[in-house]
């Protein structure tokens, strides 16, 4: 049904569209009820400042526990969309009622049920600043509800949820003060309330115009509206709700719903001194009995659908309803006190200006014309009091029924001319179209077979029907509903009803496309702000789930062809490539390698990537060798500090010391290599088992490795070929990597000559040895020999 999708919430179907909101029906999961979601222009977003002042506001009143007051259940944002969730209400609200007629019973029982509503939200500190018959439903009890805070204020705040210099407010429904940008208390609401009591009497609000200033000019100039006289017993109370001056109302909303409780409970004493003060005065019984009016007859149950009045017919009224009254006043005498001089030669003017529009409509006025009236009066005086004091059924001059035809033809001629008003206007508004539609519509009540109120409705009908579909093409939607309800008012089964309405859907989901849109663009521009946050904070790619990168191409998910979050990517990669670079340059592998890596995920095919990895690999090799190159400095640093501490140990000086004696001892015995143990060489290198880098056990091992050459190559000189192999043995066992060990080898097998044996030894075998076995075969045949 809609792109918004709010957490918590399962949106049903869309319940009404504004300039600032729309409202949806939804059921809320966590308590599986069915509430009206109320849901922000993303248009207004936009201001910085509107999500905290909006949050802030709600919660505020989303405290207001009161009856008469919409129950508000929650208040958020979610993906830049800002939410009221409020108690719904099915029931139609009141300005639906007043279209169908309502009784004056009701109209003074909503009057004070919102009053009291009013009355709690004011002693909370907040003055509602909007209310307006919109703006009031009805719960199942059928008792009046006040919704709609949206533009309520603290009174002892100074943040509201409209910018600084618009009107606040709608203005058919503000105060003078409200109009003017005064500071405004409590009593501005109840002026607005006194506006929404007269368009339950009329139907129709007292002031209205063209645009705001024009109705405003009006709220601040403009008289009191005034009743018909079947309303006069209200006019106490319009008059206190609508005072010009705040001071002039009632002090409060409660002291406002405690006189109308008065009131409808019976006591109609504050109607009648109202009444009093009426500017012509009739001191007569015909006053006394208006006055003894019973209370049901106050509250009759008429619906009020026939009052529609404007400042031009409250003025009508006293010059077009004389008949009975004048011949009331006359048939009074002296007891009555009325200025002719003022009512009649306006009557006698109005009279014929209507006779001529009607085109001979009105009988003529020689048998029905006040004057005829007046002479029969004059005639007979006398009788004519005497039929007044005979109470309810009393006849007059001249009988009701004739009395009746003039005002139904003068009614219908004033009709007439009242839509005559209307039809030549180049654009009608919501208002006169209603009204020329309601015109026709009360002529053809009172005459159905009228042919140019039959032709004149039909006309208004199209008229209206294409007014209704040019605003829902040009997006105006409440004008929209505005003329479609003046169709409803007067045709409720109408064809062009169906078709509006099906209008009125396409138009839903028309918005419901565009809102999803608009979901889009604003998910793109917070995605965006967020990516664009996070580059400049240098988290590029990290961390994982809150990055510039995931933003970008979470961006280009839903527009692939977005061009900020391409150039966001473009600039990571770029920003990648330089900090590789500058990281090689300063050989910081771990961050080269890094931002090579980001670049690859990236983009694979970029040509500078071979490059970096070539880069790379090179100055990896140059770091590893120096790092290496390092530990081994380090590790000859920490044995060279270990020597030196041993060294420093007096035991240990003493034991090499002791084993540095017993080698030069052996030495000097020539005892170079055996017995095992006991010899130069073996303590020499007990010496540098304690300490590897002795300068003189050093020497001394060389000193025993160069004695062995010398007597191997002795014993060759002496061409003693066995001693030569007993030397060369013990070389090669003891250190089988000196290099002149194959040239003696090569020496001795070149060697032609036969053993000389000694003198004594001379049937003793000369040993044989293979240099081809292992040195520890030669260690074992040396260690033979020693033995």
């Amino acid at each position: 049904m809609s792109g918004i999708n709010i957490p918590g919430y399962k949106i049903i179907k869309t319940l009404g569209v504004g300039g600032q909101a729309t409202v949806y029906l939804a059921i809320q999961s966590g308590f599986d009820r069915e509430v009206a979601l109320k849901v922000m222009s993303p248009a207004l977003a936009a201001d910085p400042s509107f999500g905290e002042r909006f949050i802030r506001e709600a919660k505020i009143v989303a405290k207001l526990r009161h009856p008469g007051i919409v129950t508000v259940y929650d208040v958020g944002e979610h993906d830049g969309f800002y939410y009221l969730a409020m108690e719904y209400l099915p029931e139609t609200d009141l300005r639906q009622r007043i279209t169908s007629g309502m009784k004056a019973k009701d109209a003074l029982t909503v009057i004070e049920q919102v009053a009291r509503a009013l009355h709690y939200a004011h002693k909370q500190g907040y003055i509602h600043r909007d209310v307006k018959s919109e703006n009031i439903l009805f719960n199942d009890h059928n008792e009046a509800v006040l919704t709609d805070f949206g533009i309520a204020k603290a009174s002892n705040s100074s943040t509201q949820m409209t910018q600084q210099g618009k009107l606040i407010g709608t203005p058919q429904y503000m105060s003078p003060e409200q109009c003017r940008g005064r500071t405004l208390d409590g009593r501005a609401d109840i002026y607005s309330l006194g506006i929404i009591f007269y368009e339950m009497l009329t139907q129709q609000v007292p002031y209205d115009g063209e645009d705001s200033v024009a109705v405003c000019l009006q709220h601040v100039t403009k008289p009191i509206p005034q009743l018909s006289a079947r309303q006069q017993h209200y006019q106490w109370l319009l008059n206190k709700m609508l005072a010009k001056k705040a001071e002039d109302r009632f002090a409060d909303a409660e002291q406002l719903a405690e006189e109308v409780a008065r009131f409808l409970a019976g006591d109609i004493s504050l109607s009648q001194t109202a009444q009093n003060n009426t500017t012509t005065q009739v001191d007569g019984s015909s006053i006394r009995a208006q006055r003894e009016d019973s209370y049901d007859n106050i509250f009759d149950d008429t619906p009020l659908q026939a009052e529609r009045r404007t400042f031009d017919d409250q003025a009508e009224e006293k010059s077009r309803k004389p008949w009975v009254a004048l011949i009331l006043l006359i048939g009074l005498g002296g007891g009555a006190y009325v200025s002719q001089d003022l009512w009649l030669p306006k009557l006698e003017h109005w009279y014929a200006q209507q006779s001529d529009k009607a085109g001979g409509a009105i009988p003529d006025t020689a048998s029905t014309s006040p004057g005829t009236s007046q002479q029969a009066s004059q005639k007979d005086p006398q009788k004519n009091v005497q039929a007044h004091s005979m109470g309810e059924g009393a006849e007059v001059s001249q009988d009701s029924a004739s009395e009746e035809l003039v005002a139904r033809k003068a009614q219908i001629a004033r009709l007439i001319a009242e839509a005559d008003s209307l039809v030549p206007l180049p654009q009608l508004t919501p208002e006169q179209a209603a009204l020329l539609l309601q015109s026709y519509s009360r002529v053809l009540a009172l005459d159905s077979q009228h042919a140019k109120a039959l032709a004149g409705r039909e006309e208004a009908l199209v008229r209206t029907y294409e007014l209704a579909l040019q605003a829902i093409n040009e997006d105006q939607p409440e004008r929209f509903n505005q003329f479609q309800n003046a169709i409803a008012s007067v045709a409720p089964n109408h064809s062009y009803l169906a078709e509006l309405q099906a209008r009125w859907n396409q138009y839903l989901q028309q918005q419901d496309v565009a809102s999803e849109q608009q979901q889009l663009r604003l998910q793109i521009n917070t995605l965006l702000t967020a990516a664009n946050a996070a580059f400049e904070r240098g988290d590029w790619v990290k961390p994982k789930d809150d990055n510039a990168l995931l933003g970008y191409q979470k961006v280009l998910a839903i527009d692939a062809q977005n061009e900020s979050a391409r150039k966001g990517i473009q600039k990571i990669i770029d920003g990648s490539v330089s900090n590789a670079q500058s990281a090689l340059l300063n050989q910081q592998l771990n961050v080269a390698k890094s931002n090579i890596e980001t670049v690859a995920s990236i983009d694979p095919e970029l040509p500078a990537l071979a490059d970096l990895r070539e880069q790379y690999s090179i100055i990896e090799k140059k770091v590893i060798a120096a790092r290496q190159q390092a530990a081994k400095e380090q590790a000859a640093r920490e044995k060279r500090l270990a020597r030196e501490k041993m060294l420093a140990d007096p035991l240990v000086q003493l034991k090499i010391q002791s084993k540095l004696d017993a080698a030069r001892s052996a030495y000097a015995e020539q005892r170079l290599v055996a017995p095992e143990g006991e010899n130069a060489l073996a303590k020499y290198r007990e010496v540098l088992d304690i300490d590897s880098q002795h300068a003189e056990a050093l020497d001394g091992v060389k000193l025993v490795q160069d004695k062995l050459l010398e007597l191997t190559r002795t014993a060759l000189q002496e061409r003693n070929k066995a001693q030569a192999l007993e030397w060369l043995a013990k070389l090669r066992a003891f250190f089988p990597d000196n290099a002149e060990i194959p040239v003696l080898v090569q020496q001795i097998e070149e060697l032609d000559l036969e053993l000389v044996p000694e003198q004594g030894e001379s049937n003793q075998t000369v040993p044989t040895v293979s240099f081809d076995s292992g040195a520890n075969d030669e260690r074992a045949y040396v260690l033979t020999l020693m033995n």
